[in-house]
């Protein structure tokens, strides 16, 4: 074995010229660094493949998912295509008719308004244009200004001084300050429920949830042939719109008092009527039912036994369109051998639900 040629005392003086170290550390501190640091080294063997295995996954899901919508619009398109190619010629292209807009509630252009029909006890609600951009807070008292101005004057004169704003947090909730001088106080019973149940329509119409009362700053409205009206909770109902021929004079569309499950049975409870003063919207000799649908969109095949005359076949789509609109449905294709169009409703062409019903009330009579 060859000896090596250092001595110790030459390893101390080498020792001895290294520079000085200072780690003050106990073995028990270095001993736990190491094992955090082997811990660490596991930790990351394990589960970082794993890691990397799901975040593939996640984006192989998002490229499948942005292409499914796709694929589903190109087969709407293509079996709406086939459906309406015997029946009717015209493309497929989106148009919006002068009183169709997105939901009332969504549509900064308009407001409707439920006004109280005296002489049929009934509450008929009203699109209204409005002008310009306007706080929610805004939208009721504008309406106002412009039903004022309208043949509708007379109904509408019972909302004077009535202000509607939303209660603070965006709940849902709408706060209803009615002045303590208002003629509502000194109205007989079917005014008194007639004023609110046009209040109530109105707050449905925006989307809203939740109404509260005040006469003035002072919750509660006493009524003297109600009794105190604080608030009411607005039920969800997906109703069905029917005729009324002598509302403030004219034959208008309101919403029945009951509600149907889905679409189509709306659409069959629509061909007839029990309830008192509503009419059915679907003339005689006409047959409507729903042909396809998605989420936003439905295909109503219209097939007619009889012509029907060209106001009744506008009312008669206006009201499948607004019933849509009650079931979530944002657009509406007509499919109709034989017609090229319902009034002024386009057959084979997408057309967006109107943002309310009755908008030719504001120009009648001028």
């Amino acid at each position: 074995m060859k000896k090596f040629p250092w001595n110790e005392r030459c390893i101390e003086h080498n020792l001895e010229q290294l520079p000085l170290v200072k780690d003050r550390r106990t073995k028990e501190a270095v001993y736990e660094r190491l094992q955090r640091a082997q811990r660490k080294m596991r930790w990351r063997r394990r589960w970082l493949p794993a890691a990397s295995m799901a975040l593939f996954l996640a984006v192989v899901a998002v490229g499948m998912n942005a292409a499914v919508p796709e694929r589903a619009e190109q087969q709407q398109r293509s079996s709406t295509v086939k459906m309406l190619r015997a029946g009717s010629a015209s493309p497929q292209v989106e148009t919006i008719m002068a009183a169709d807009a997105a939901p009332a509630q969504e549509d900064a252009g308009v407001m409707v308004v439920g006004l109280p029909d005296e002489a049929n006890g009934r509450v008929v609600p009203v699109a209204v244009p409005l002008s310009g951009r306007l706080a929610p807070e805004e939208r009721f008292t504008a309406a106002l200004r412009v039903l004022g101005r309208s043949p509708l004057r007379a109904a509408s004169a019972w909302f004077n001084g009535v202000v509607i704003q939303p209660a603070a947090g965006g709940t849902g909730e709408w706060m209803v300050h009615v002045p303590a001088h208002h003629r509502v106080f000194s109205a007989n019973r079917k005014e008194q429920k007639l004023f609110v149940d046009a209040l109530v329509e109105t707050a449905r119409q925006m989307g809203e949830r939740r109404l509260r009362f005040f006469t003035g700053e002072k919750e509660g409205l006493e009524l003297p042939a109600l009794g105190m009206v604080k608030a009411t909770k607005i039920k969800e109902r997906q109703r069905m719109y029917y005729k009324n021929s002598a509302s403030f004079g004219y034959t208008v569309l309101v919403p029945a008092p009951v509600s149907a499950r889905t679409f189509p049975e709306a659409l069959k409870q629509m061909k007839t009527s029990t309830i008192r003063g509503l009419e059915p919207a679907i003339p005689p000799g006409v047959k409507v039912e729903l042909a396809d649908m998605d989420a936003r969109h439905a295909t109503v095949r219209i097939q007619l036994a009889a012509q029907p005359r060209a106001e009744d076949a506008a009312r008669m789509a206006e009201a499948v369109l607004l019933t849509a609109k009650e079931f979530g449905f944002r657009e509406v294709t007509f499919a109709a051998d034989g017609l090229s169009n319902l009034g002024p409703y386009p057959v084979g062409t997408r057309i967006r639900v109107p943002a309310g019903p009755n908008a030719l009330l504001m120009a009648a009579g001028r």
